[in-house]
C-alpha cells in the first residue's frame, strides 16, 4: 500500500504517525529517508508516543540506537547517519538481533548507510520531502500489504 500526505505542521505530522502506529503489531522495520530537518525524528517521536512510550524521545545521533519501552511495543530508534561511508552492518549495532522481533518496532533513519536493510522484506518505507519552511511531503510505502 502506498500513501502520500502533505503536512503543514508538527501536529499534522504527529497525526500521520498516529495513523501508522495504529497498524503496527510488532516485528515491523520502518526505513525513514529524507534530508536533515525533513521531519524524521519528529515522526518517530509521535510514533513512539502512540506506542505508549513515556518520557522524552530524542535523536540517537551519537548513540546510533536508543531503545524505548512502550506500553504496547518497544521502539528501537536508529540513526545510521554517522555510518556514512563506513560500510555499517546490522551486527555492528545489534540490529540483527531485533529486526523482526514480535514485540519490537525498528525505526531507522538514514537506512541507506546500512545496506543490509535493503534485503528486509516486508518493511515500511517512509520518504520525507521538504516542500518549504513549514510543509513536508510524507510518502509511505507499506510493503506489508
Amino acid at each position: 500500500m502506498k500513501a502520500s500526505f502533505e503536512s503543514a505542521s508538527p501536529k499534522e505530522t504527529a497525526d500521520i504517525a498516529a495513523r501508522l502506529a495504529a497498524t503496527l503489531s510488532g516485528g515491523e522495520t520502518i526505513l525513514a529517508e529524507g534530508d536533515l530537518g525533513a521531519g524524521k525524528t519528529a515522526f518517530c517521536k509521535a510514533l513512539g508516543k502512540e506506542l505508549g512510550v513515556e518520557g522524552t524521545i530524542n535523536s540517537p545521533t551519537f548513540n546510533l540506537v536508543k531503545v524505548y519501552k512502550g506500553k504496547r511495543l518497544t521502539l528501537y530508534h536508529v540513526d545510521a547517519y554517522r555510518l556514512e561511508g563506513k560500510g555499517g552492518h546490522l551486527m555492528d549495532i545489534g540490529l540483527d538481533e531485533i529486526v523482526g522481533e514480535k514485540d519490537v518496532v525498528a525505526f531507522v533513519e538514514w537506512p541507506e548507510f546500512l545496506p543490509e536493510l535493503a534485503a528486509i522484506h516486508p518493511c515500511i518505507r517512509i520518504r520525507f520531502e521538504i516542500l518549504d519552511d513549514e510543509r513536508r511531503r510524507i510518502e509511505i510505502d507499506d510493503e506489508r500489504n
